[in-house]
């Protein structure tokens, strides 16, 4: 029993293992977009997006607790990364009440505040009323990248400055 608990504290140790916090039952890098379809039902449109498929789901198809949640899927249909544009008024408290003190403060192109929890695989964007914008949920960074480059990183990529309009999905050029 004691070699079994050893064995698990290693394994939870690994400098290369990172966990991607899950979004409403979906995993960045782990869940496909048959999971989202299977959870959601169909989105209630799809399309191209910065040069990335996305699965947008928004008006009567929202999610609860969302104005829109867009699904980002690789080729293979494994989502690599959760767009979430919260309907409720978060505060800076009450995100640091659910994920703790920022890992990495950062800013948009737009300068922007967003905090980073690279550990989770996510990023919260806040708007200029100094609420949350939006939160993305990606893979989670091994330890291991964290150390290589501890240093000022690149502004964070913003969300789009909206969500998606309540009609047909935008196709805008990957130009």
């Amino acid at each position: 029993m004691r070699s079994i608990r050893l064995a698990i504290l290693l394994l939870c140790a690994l400098p290369g293992a990172a966990a991607a916090k899950a979004w409403q039952g979906i995993t960045p890098g782990h869940s496909s977009r048959a999971d989202v379809v299977a959870r959601f039902g169909e989105p209630s449109t799809q399309g191209r997006f910065g040069g990335r498929t996305v699965m947008v789901y928004k008006g009567d198809q929202a999610i609860t607790g969302t104005r829109q949640a867009q699904f980002f899927p690789r080729e293979d249909g494994v989502i690599q990364e959760i767009m979430v544009f919260p309907s409720a008024a978060l505060e800076r408290e009450a995100v640091e009440g659910t994920y703790g003190k920022a890992s990495h403060k950062s800013f948009t192109d737009e300068f922007q505040p967003a905090w980073v929890y690279r550990s989770l695989g996510v990023t919260v964007f806040f708007g200029k009323d100094g609420l949350v914008e939006a939160i993305s949920f990606k893979p989670g960074e091994p330890a291991a990248a964290r150390e290589a480059a501890p240093g000022a990183a690149a502004p964070a990529k913003a969300p789009p400055a909206r969500p998606a309009p309540a009609g047909p999905a935008p196709r805008p050029s990957d130009g």
